[in-house]
């Protein structure tokens, strides 16, 4: 069922890429990877603070991920803030990058770029950028060492794939998330 709703989810996102254009599309990728960036550089003084707010699910005697070593178990508390931290930083960011682009569409553009090639390429970068959200928002769910969640995770083949084989993202993710913050 989740796999449906992802599917689903990364077609609306091409479409909506796609009707977009290249222009607009270019400036809310270029967008995505600045926001990528200030998050990778805030993320960990924010991680602090939300640990305070935001409870976490400890691992107990017996607990496991499927997404995890078992000796990464009692610290994934750290990699679940620095995610969330990471998410919230890139989603502000991102936001208000968003926003600016409302205005984007207002200069105008070459009509040789309004083309189905075009178009196309902009809707698979909108897909793709969907996609990095999906998986950050599943990495950080992966983290939790609850039985449910993780079985629930562990079902569906495409959502194994987006958080462990993703091209790029997946590794980029597991750097700043795990290996920056837990060694």
């Amino acid at each position: 069922m989740f796999s449906v709703i992802i599917l689903l989810v990364l077609a609306w996102s091409f479409y909506i890429g796609y009707s977009r254009g290249i222009v607009l599309q270019g400036f809310y990728t270029a967008s995505a990877l600045v926001a990528m960036l200030i998050a990778s550089y805030f993320y960990k003084g924010v991680a602090k603070a939300i640990s305070l707010w935001i409870p976490y699910a400890s691992a107990t005697q017996g607990s496991s991920t499927y997404f995890f070593p078992n000796s990464q178990l009692f610290h994934l508390d750290k990699v679940f803030y620095a995610g969330l931290a990471y998410l919230f930083v890139f989603t502000i960011v991102y936001v208000f990058a968003r926003f600016i682009g409302i205005f984007v569409n207002l200069v105008p553009y070459p009509n040789k770029l309004d083309t189905p090639r075009y178009n196309v390429i902009s809707g698979a970068i909108a897909a793709f950028i969907t996609l990095f959200g999906i998986e950050m928002c599943l990495t950080i769910l992966a983290t939790m060492p609850l039985a449910e969640v993780q079985e629930r995770l562990n079902s569906s083949a495409l959502i194994r794939f987006i958080i462990n084989y993703t091209p790029i993202t997946s590794s980029v993710l597991k750097h700043f998330w795990v290996t920056n913050v837990i060694g």
